[in-house]
């Protein structure tokens, strides 16, 4: 147990890894070193160290190919801190490198799709789909996960399959198992992730996936505090897992532990960006909960500023606005019951009783 986390230790993998800077033309096995660095920062969910390395790499490179393994870390950790503008750019670069190598485009395909930008992401694919002598790894991968969203049953079949193939390559790297496991997830394949998920942690040792499989399956069943127990085992193990915060915080909402799910996001809102739409949304609504209990204008006011930040990010990316506008109508409308029922109070407030009543006499008197 000791050697196998010694392997996987960050600062063993970041001195190994320095023999990929100190070459002019770095080895396959500096590149690998470098890699298995990188898949260690994102299973940490440390995309920051993720994007900033593999960028860094990509210009270090001289081979095409060689960059093309950089290249799809830096399309994955992007889509993972949801940064569509800098995806787009970089699609639009892998674009201008096709003429280099194939491999560039089925990458610009990846970024593009991470993208949500639908119409450029169809064009490549039925390009690719033509050109019968594209047949890298990252074509099959980029082709599988454009197929697997689509709503048609065998198109998206063939897509799981095509991801299925990538994964089952020797070479086939964590940030691709970690997309085929997303598309599993997307199209609520929770039986075959049950596999994928033992599949990665014998694959790779570092990985925290199989702790997710027992909180997703505590979820789907409703087993809220099995839930909280699994995610807290899994943010002891790494403290800065957003997604294990955001869900545990969510489960914390569903058995009515509001200041718990509160205090939790509060903790932690350092590791999340102000483009992280659902961490606003979920503070926000948690927020809300508590002022419907036992209103406050302060809390209100921070509710509000998380909703709308929420509510701004949705609509810059094209999703639903309908649940979140319930949530804001809702809110506001809280302020205007109380302010009404305070009004009401004031007015019914015996002192306010006797002064009209005086008045009353007095005029009557007059």
């Amino acid at each position: 147990m000791f050697n196998g986390k010694l392997v996987y230790s960050i600062p063993k993998l970041e001195i190994d890894s320095n023999s990929f800077w100190r070459e002019i033309n770095p080895s396959p096995k500096s590149c690998s070193s470098l890699i298995k660095l990188l898949e260690v920062y994102a299973s940490h969910e440390n995309w920051e160290q993720v994007i900033n390395l593999s960028s860094r790499a990509v210009l270090h490179l001289s081979k095409n190919f060689d960059r093309a393994d950089f290249y799809h870390i830096w399309i994955c950790a992007l889509k993972e801190t949801f940064d569509s503008k800098s995806l787009i750019s970089l699609g639009k670069h892998l674009i201008k490198m096709r003429d280099f190598h194939p491999v560039f485009l089925s990458l610009a395909l990846i970024a593009f799709h991470f993208a949500s930008c639908h119409r450029s992401s169809r064009k490549i694919y039925l390009y690719l789909n033509k050109c019968k002598g594209v047949e890298n790894r990252f074509a099959f991968e980029a082709c599988g996960l454009y197929l697997a969203s689509l709503k048609k049953s065998d198109l998206n079949k063939q897509g799981m399959m095509l991801l299925k193939k990538v994964c089952s390559e020797k070479k086939s790297s964590y940030f691709s198992w970690r997309n085929y496991l997303r598309a599993q997830s997307e199209n609520d394949l929770l039986q075959e992730m049950t596999g994928t998920y033992n599949a990665i942690h014998e694959k790779f040792p570092f990985a925290q996936e199989p702790y997710l499989v027992a909180s997703l399956i505590a979820i789907d069943e409703k087993d809220w505090n099995e839930a909280i127990r699994v995610l807290a085992q899994l943010i002891k193990d790494n403290p800065n897992n957003s997604n294990a915060i955001l869900a545990m915080a969510q489960c914390y909402v569903e058995v009515e532990e509001y200041v718990k799910a509160i205090s939790l996001l509060t903790l932690k809102s350092d590791l999340f960006l102000d483009t992280d739409y659902d961490f606003h949304y979920l503070m926000g609504s948690t927020l809300k909960k508590v002022i419907e209990k036992e209103f406050d204008a302060e809390l209100q006011k921070i509710a509000l500023n998380h909703l709308e930040k929420s509510y701004h990010i949705l609509s810059r990316l094209g999703f639903s606005l309908q649940g979140i506008n319930a949530e804001l109508n809702s809110l506001r409308d809280l302020y205007n019951i109380t302010s009404q029922t305070d009004m009401n109070l004031m007015n019914m407030h015996p002192e306010n009783v006797i002064e009209s009543e005086n008045l009353y006499q007095e005029r009557k008197a007059g």
